[in-house]
C-alpha cells in the first residue's frame, strides 16, 4: 500500500466503476476512494464530499479525475490549491489508477510523470494493432 490516499473523482458512477474495476484486478485497496458527481450536486456540495474523502489536510493524496475542465476536475483543482501535499491528475484511466494503487510509494515529480506516461501508454488505436498483426 502506498504512503498516500487515492481519491477518484468523476462524473456519475464512473468513479465507483474505476475503483471497483481496480479492486477486481488488484485486490483490496482500502486507501482508494471514489467520489462521483451526482446530478443533484452543486460544486460546493461536491467539494465538501471530495475534501472529506481526501482526509487529513496534511496527508498526501492523489486525486484522479475523468475529464479536464469538468466539474470534478475544477473542484479538485480548488482542493489541491489548498493542500500542499495533494496531486491532481486529470483525464485519468484505469491504467493510471492501478499503477498508482499497486506500484507507487510516493507522490514526487517522478511518480507523477510515471503515472501520466502510464495513462498515455494505455491509449492505443485497436485497428492499428490488428493491422500490425495481419500476415
Amino acid at each position: 500500500m502506498p504512503g498516500f490516499r487515492i481519491v477518484v473523482a468523476a462524473h456519475g458512477e464512473l468513479a465507483s466503476g474505476f475503483v471497483s474495476a481496480a479492486r477486481l484486478i488488484g485486490g483490496a485497496m482500502e486507501h482508494v476512494q471514489a467520489v462521483g458527481l451526482a446530478p443533484e450536486d452543486s460544486p460546493e456540495s461536491f467539494a465538501e464530499r471530495l475534501a472529506a474523502a481526501c482526509g487529513d489536510p496534511d496527508a498526501a493524496v492523489l486525486i484522479l479525475t475523468d475529464l479536464v475542465g469538468g466539474t470534478p476536475h475544477n473542484v479538485a483543482l480548488a482542493v489541491v490549491r489548498r493542500r500542499t501535499s495533494a496531486v491532481l491528475i486529470s483525464g485519468a484511466n484505469l491504467a493510471v489508477l492501478i499503477e498508482a494503487a499497486t506500484s507507487m510509494d510516493a507522490l514526487d515529480d517522478d511518480a507523477v510523470e510515471r503515472l501520466v506516461a502510464a495513462g498515455r501508454a494505455a491509449l492505443t488505436d485497436g485497428a492499428s494493432l490488428i493491422a500490425s498483426r495481419s500476415p
